[in-house]
């Protein structure tokens, strides 16, 4: 069933009189054995079978077409709103309402109530003719990060033979969602900063190769490795010809982000420039997604499962970026904190080889011992300060209480 159907305070009301007129009637006709009271009697028990009829039938073949689609917007980004009706049953559905709501992230142009609440109600004039079709297209802003989804979608209009109301409630899960992304707050300084260790991206300045894809070949120098010549490439030119090899480098970045605040004991205490965090950590997603390099990015928001904190594995592309932006979306508001201490603890357990770190939000004083042990084992380690009023940011290099620009 699609829709759950309720009717006006009223309806039972009229029920009632009419059972009640039709009682009357009958014992009036049989009283004084007029036929014109047994027309009126008659007329009442159509009605009645008719209304009784429209009762269960109506709202029975009525369908909402309910798109499995997910879109994705920037703040600011429009779009459009659609709900396609088609009405199989004779009865038309004149003169309604259908009304819904949604969350902040997006915002309904056209209809929508002035509220303080939350949740914005939409109310729309709507009629579906029998056996016919009537979509609605409304045009919509994206306002806020965040992902929205279409509630409480409800259908009313008059009874179409005692006038009262009818509602219809949608019963199913309605699928389409709206994921807003976080706006891109510049940073500057990402280029230049890196930590090149022997890896999989390519690179025409890089002091490792990589042996497994060869490049073509050159003209021997005395400096070469005897095993490098290439004896095929020698025996076709009659001059000997050494191998050369794809540079290769790792040039991947480690995002780590703390939203939670200095000196707090509560879970629930969550960072106010918590928008301004998950933007510039976006933006930096995006540019390193745009070099061609991989990331990775760690959050101190809490989570079920095995791993207590959001952890966004590492990856490469723009597939990669796409899913850590929606991922960033989905980041509630007033989300419970995980201790960055001990999220950090855990990171650090994870280094196998040297990482070029970015550490995005407030470093407590608890956690400066183990950011010290981590340079000590050749990680390079960076901070995001924002700048001026707070619409760009800059990275600057961690050494301890001082910080030093990424330049």
């Amino acid at each position: 069933m699609m829709w759950k159907k309720e009717f006006g305070a009223n309806h039972v009301k009229n029920t009632d009189y009419i059972l009640t007129s039709i009682l009357i009637f009958s014992i009036i006709g049989i009283v004084s054995d007029y036929t014109i009271v047994f027309v009126v009697v008659s007329i009442f028990i159509t009605y009645f079978a008719m209304n009784k009829i429209y009762d269960k039938t109506i709202g029975k073949k009525l369908t909402l077409k309910n798109p499995g689609t997910s879109e994705r917007l920037f703040p600011g980004e429009k779009s459009t709103l659609t709900f396609e009706f088609d009405n199989h049953s004779l009865y038309p559905l004149i003169n309604g309402r259908f009304q819904f709501q949604t969350g902040p992230p997006i915002k309904v142009l056209n209809y929508t109530e002035d509220t303080k609440s939350y949740y914005k109600q939409i109310d729309i004039p709507l009629s579906v003719m029998g056996r016919r079709k009537a979509v609605i297209e409304l045009p919509i802003v994206a306002k806020q990060r965040g992902a929205t989804r279409i509630t409480n979608i409800k259908f009313q209009f008059p009874h179409l033979f005692n006038f009262d109301r009818v509602i219809l409630k949608y019963l199913p899960f309605y699928q389409a969602e709206f994921i807003v992304f976080p706006k891109l707050l510049p940073v500057q300084g990402l280029e230049y900063i890196y930590h090149v260790v022997p890896g999989e991206q390519r690179m025409n300045f890089s002091p490792y190769e990589d042996v497994q894809s060869p490049a073509g070949t050159r003209d021997y120098n005395f400096s070469d490795p005897f095993h490098r010549i290439n004896w095929k490439a020698t025996a076709k030119t009659q001059k000997l010809q050494t191998n050369i090899y794809e540079r290769v480098v790792d040039m991947s970045y480690v995002f780590v982000v703390n939203i939670g605040l200095t000196n707090s004991f509560h879970m629930t205490d969550f960072n106010k420039n918590l928008e301004n965090l998950l933007s510039c950590t976006a933006y930096l997603c995006k540019e390193t997604t745009e070099r061609g390099f991989n990331f990775e990015v760690f959050i101190n928001t809490r989570k079920t499962g095995r791993i207590p904190y959001l952890h966004i594995h590492e990856g490469e592309g723009k597939s990669h970026y796409i899913n850590t932006l929606e991922t960033l979306a989905r980041i509630h508001q007033q989300s419970i904190v995980f201790p960055f201490k001990e999220m950090i603890y855990r990171i650090g357990q994870q280094f196998y080889k040297p990482k070029a770190i970015v550490i995005l939000g407030e470093i407590t004083p608890e956690v400066s011992g183990m950011l010290e042990t981590w340079k000590k084992q050749q990680q390079t380690i960076y901070q995001v300060q924002t700048m001026g009023d707070g619409n760009a940011a800059i990275i600057k290099q961690w050494v301890g209480e001082v910080m030093q620009d990424a330049k």
